[in-house]
């Protein structure tokens, strides 16, 4: 197991014991307690599960049962707290140390991935190479096909990013197009990077409800009450409604724009103690 190939200590808590049990059959959280010096065979799974969390007092025992060394356990141990991290200043502080124990080359894709979504027009300038025929030489056509337009030298940095990134690539006829290779490389990427984006993207989605008519686009807002219950069913729905989206992208042909979708689904209060689940 690699811990360096996380940024969410929960998750790798989760695929640590899967990976654990499926070498020994008889590794259990029991076993692992023991092993850390604590009593609660339940612990673990709540910590992975979100109902408790790991203390500085508990973060070296986890460290010694894992197995880690000085250098695993250093970047365990900020692992937890860029998890537990309330803020984006603070969680960027902690990434920055631990990008600085990843090995170079890792090191050197993650400054280029928080770079690739650090602006909206870098995604999208990749998703318009499906459509445009894009060279060298007309790159100030991808500029003006992007709404709202960017500048000629903004398009030529997307196109280098893009490229250095190994997520676009030329076709037989010198045109970029995208690439099969996916911008996460087969690493988690951490929200730090993606909640940006987000944020850049829900804001030009207030834009759109002034520069496109009802048939471009369809935005709309509905205040519910619901149970916890409800929720989470509210969740695992929109979950699916994403998932036939990205069926109908996948089979859809004759591309000839590029468009966004953001789904927010959020509380707007505190959830009221006391009521029966």
């Amino acid at each position: 197991m690699n811990v360096f190939a996380y940024y969410n200590y929960r998750k790798y808590l989760q695929d640590y014991y899967e990976y654990r049990k499926s070498m020994q059959r008889y590794f259990s959280y029991r076993t692992f307690a023991k092993k850390a010096g604590y009593t609660s065979s339940g612990f673990y799974l709540d910590v992975v599960k979100g109902r408790k969390a790991l203390t500085p007092q508990m973060v070296p025992k986890f460290i010694t049962a894992l197995g880690l060394s000085e250098k695993e356990g250093r970047y365990f141990s900020l692992m937890v707290d860029f998890t537990h991290a309330d803020n984006p200043e603070s969680k960027q502080k902690i990434f920055d140390e631990m990008s600085a124990l990843l090995p170079c080359s890792v090191r050197k894709l993650n400054k280029q991935q928080q770079e690739y979504y650090s602006k909206w027009y870098y995604v999208v300038a990749r998703e318009t190479l499906a459509i445009l025929n894009i060279n060298e030489k007309n790159i100030a056509d991808l500029a003006l096909f992007l709404n709202p337009r960017i500048s000629l030298p903004q398009a030529k940095q997307a196109i280098k990013l893009l490229s250095e990134l190994k997520i676009i690539e030329k076709d037989e006829n010198g045109y970029f197009r995208p690439a099969q290779q996916t911008i996460a490389s087969g690493r988690e990427i951490t929200p730090l990077f993606v909640h940006g984006f987000q944020k850049q993207m829900i804001d030009m989605s207030k834009d759109a409800l002034d520069n496109y008519s009802t048939e471009r686009r369809n935005i709309s807002c509905t205040t519910m009450s619901v149970s916890a219950e409800g929720l989470q069913r509210i969740i695992h729905k929109i979950d699916l409604f994403r998932k036939e989206i990205v069926d109908i992208v996948r089979s859809d042909e004759g591309e000839s724009m590029v468009c966004e979708l953001n789904i927010q689904f959020f509380p707007l209060t505190k959830e009221k103690e006391g009521v029966e689940k």
